[in-house]
């Protein structure tokens, strides 16, 4: 028999050994579906440091007769400590529920608890305090250097004038260095590439600290060691520095190294939660991307084009 490879995240164990029955359907593990039956996993028990829990979640857009539930029954929990990656094909709603989850978008049913309460009854600046978000889309930034963009992630704690203290400009400093932008703190950032604009992005959030952090597609536009770069930063905040991270991702592969939980939406708007390797062996992956060409390998945590389809001339 052929031997399986060490799945990243997956605990060594001896060759031959069965996975033991919800062996990685740990604390965490939920499931949901789609509109179209509202079926729904159970949350599991509330764990120590959880900062935000969606119960039965409802997403989607519109109002009351005009609303359109593009998801629903997801529940889940984001605590700190632990690093969470969304993943899911273009369309999935990925993006939709990160917004649900922090406010920025009505909920359509269930609900969202930040800090226990309704985040729907939070204003602006607690929502701020309490998570801070870097979504993918290009910002037109006039003159502003790299260290006004970072400083930005301190107008949560200012006065009404706006006013930045010692100890703000010090957050603001060690933001930078963190992503390892001290050098350009004075550069304009229309003038940055594309990697060191979404550094500077992640900067902000990081001076705004806040307990979660929510990253929507942090390493588009990157080169491969820049993308590595954003995980073990990632990494690092949530397991250092005890943040709740949450990283919606392409980078599937990079995800299954890095995250203590992996979220799945699938073309259907089907949501599954879970380790990595339960995911991994779950098909959840593999139905989320189905390709007639490309194929979910779970031994190895990559995908593989299949042979079995020649290619086209």
């Amino acid at each position: 028999m052929k031997s399986i490879r060490h799945v990243p995240g997956v605990p060594e164990r001896p060759a031959g050994q069965a996975l033991p029955d919800g062996a990685y359907a740990g604390a965490g593990v939920g499931q949901a579906s789609a509109a179209g039956d509202g079926k729904a996993g159970a949350l599991p028990g509330e764990a120590a440091g959880t900062l935000l829990i969606a119960k039965d979640l409802a997403t989607g857009w519109g109002k009351k007769k005009n609303k359109i539930i593009l998801s629903k029954g997801i529940s889940l929990q984001i605590s700190g400590g632990r690093l969470s990656a969304l993943v899911g094909p273009n369309g999935s709603g990925k993006s939709t529920l990160l917004r649900t989850l922090v406010g920025l978008q009505p909920r359509l049913g269930g609900e969202v608890l930040l800090q226990g309460k309704p985040v729907e009854s939070l204003s602006a600046e607690e929502r701020a305090r309490n998570v801070a978000c870097v979504f993918n889309e290009r910002l037109d930034a006039g003159y502003f250097t790299v260290f006004d963009m970072v400083a930005f992630g301190r107008y949560p704690y200012t006065d009404t004038r706006n006013s930045l203290t010692g100890e703000d400009l010090a957050q603001v400093e060690r933001a930078i260095a963190a992503v390892g932008m001290t050098a350009f703190s004075r550069r304009a950032f229309s003038g940055l590439s594309d990697g060191e604009k979404q550094k500077t992005q992640l900067a902000r959030a990081i001076a705004q600290n806040a307990p979660i952090l929510v990253l929507d597609e942090p390493t588009a536009f990157l080169d491969a060691p820049s993308r590595m770069e954003i995980f073990d930063l990632a990494g690092i905040l949530a397991h250092e520095m005890g943040k709740a991270v949450v990283v919606c991702t392409h980078e599937v592969d990079l995800a299954l190294r890095s995250a203590d939980e992996m979220w799945v939406m699938d073309r259907e708007h089907c949501f599954l939660s879970g380790t990595p390797a339960f995911v991994s062996f779950s098909g959840a992956i593999g139905r989320a991307f189905a390709s007639s060409r490309a194929r979910f390998d779970p031994a190895s945590g990559t995908f593989r084009m299949d042979r079995r389809h020649p290619r086209s001339s």
